[in-house]
């Protein structure tokens, strides 16, 4: 299909006016206050996440409402999913359907999946330094590269929003069409709605109630199409039975420890093969690894590495039932966007938040914090957190120990910036 095909095909609002419904559906979610407070700032906005997350969502959205105060055929939407192209001759193609000069006049510019098209940032760099008319928003759905090419070529020249799956508030109101203003209100259905969102918190299987079809859709949909579509595009030597069976490797083991001559010996690839094809599943989003932290040291070794679904969602792509603790440790991975753990002999603590100060979590099914709070003595760390899958929130002091406890259902529902 040529590219004139294609334009006329994306942007049907240049002739109708109006984005269709179900493409931008009312239900909006708590990140799109965020893209729609970057509209009329200068600097390109870069939106990353998992596949199926809702990022070409937010921006048909975004366009239904520009269109309220701006010529239609002055939005342009192009999909690196329908065809690789340069940027300039989309522009230029643009330019002779709908006579709209880009060079001049302000246009708005929707590029999606944007990393499958080579050496991406440094071309759009171009753009925007030359063209300060043009207001650029891209998406990609690859993690390691999207990000450090936006952090290494277009540093000072963008926002990075990274769009994860469904909160519990998001899936709560989008299942229910209710609006969740109060949380207290709402405890004890959003406590009794947890079992369910953990297994569904794409935005297209809300509704979905067969286990199966649910199973399907995070198998074929998100985890195969990164696997057998995506990444052997971006890389030539990518090996798709190996990749596949990582995954079920790391997703049956969640949080296993990665040795890598072992895992290369029992695969029977190179190590270097192997190194390889983990930073393709860390660059796809369907992996992450967490570091030992070496606390009395402030530093963090490459050894011991743990190894964790990017999200906990995706293990029910390829096991319809996973061990409740298990699955807990993977979902405060995902939600506390974890980086490292400790791991000392045979004593270990879940995952260490380092920011300004260092705070141990633990997670657990049942409120236990006797063994976490001795190991907390011995390290000489007096705060921590512990989640556990209860109803409220409380602290526990045990000597000059002070525990935090968080129920999983509440970190879901407001992430860990809140608490």
């Amino acid at each position: 299909m040529s590219i004139e095909e294609i334009l006329r095909i994306l942007n049907e609002w240049w002739i109708t006016e109006k984005v269709k419904e179900e493409l931008a559906p009312a239900f909006r979610r708590d990140t799109f206050k965020q893209l729609e407070e970057m509209v009329d700032v200068r600097q390109i906005v870069v939106l990353t996440g998992l596949r199926r997350v809702g990022k070409t969502t937010l921006f048909y959205q975004l366009i239904q409402d520009l269109i309220k105060r701006i010529e239609p055929k002055h939005i342009l939407y192009f999909s690196f999913d329908e065809k690789v192209e340069e940027l300039k001759r989309i522009l230029d193609e643009y330019q002779k359907i709908t006579g709209v000069d880009w060079k001049r006049e302000k246009i708005y510019v929707f590029f999606d999946e944007i990393h499958k098209l080579e050496s991406w940032s440094s071309k759009l760099k171009l753009l925007y330094d030359a063209f300060p008319n043009i207001k650029f928003f891209v998406s990609g759905s690859s993690s390691v590269e999207l990000e450090k090419e936006a952090y290494s070529n277009l540093v000072g020249r963008h926002y990075l929003l990274k769009i994860e799956p469904l909160s519990l508030k998001e899936f709560f109101e989008l299942k229910t069409g209710k609006k969740v203003e109060n949380f207290e209100i709402w405890r004890e259905e959003l406590f009794l709605a947890f079992s369910e969102y953990l297994k569904k918190p794409f935005p297209e299987i809300v509704f979905e109630n067969n286990e199966k079809r649910i199973m399907e859709y995070l198998k074929e949909n998100v985890i195969g199409k990164i696997i057998y579509q995506d990444l052997p595009k971006k890389f030539k030597n990518a090996n798709e039975d190996l990749l596949f069976n990582l995954i079920e490797i790391f997703y049956q083991n969640p949080g296993m420890i990665l040795n890598l001559d072992n895992l290369a010996k029992n695969l029977h690839v190179a190590k270097k093969t192997l190194q390889k094809h983990l930073f393709y599943l860390k660059f796809s989003y369907l992996i992450r690894s967490l570091k030992n932290f070496r606390i009395s040291m402030l530093m963090a070794s490459r050894k011991l590495q743990k190894i964790y679904p990017y999200h906990w969602s995706l293990m029910f792509g390829l096991y319809r039932e996973i061990e409740r603790g298990k699955l807990l440790e993977c979902v405060a991975s995902s939600l506390l966007d974890a980086k490292f753990y400790w791991r000392k002999g045979n004593k270990e603590i879940d995952f260490i938040l380092k920011n300004r100060e260092i705070i141990p979590v633990e997670a657990k099914v049942k409120c236990e914090i006797d063994e976490f709070a001795k190991v907390l003595r011995r390290i000489n760390l007096n705060k921590a957190i512990l989640l556990y899958e209860g109803k409220y929130k409380e602290v526990k002091s045990l000597g000059n120990v002070q525990i935090e406890i968080i129920p999983f259902f509440e970190l879901a529902f407001y992430g860990f910036s809140k608490h």
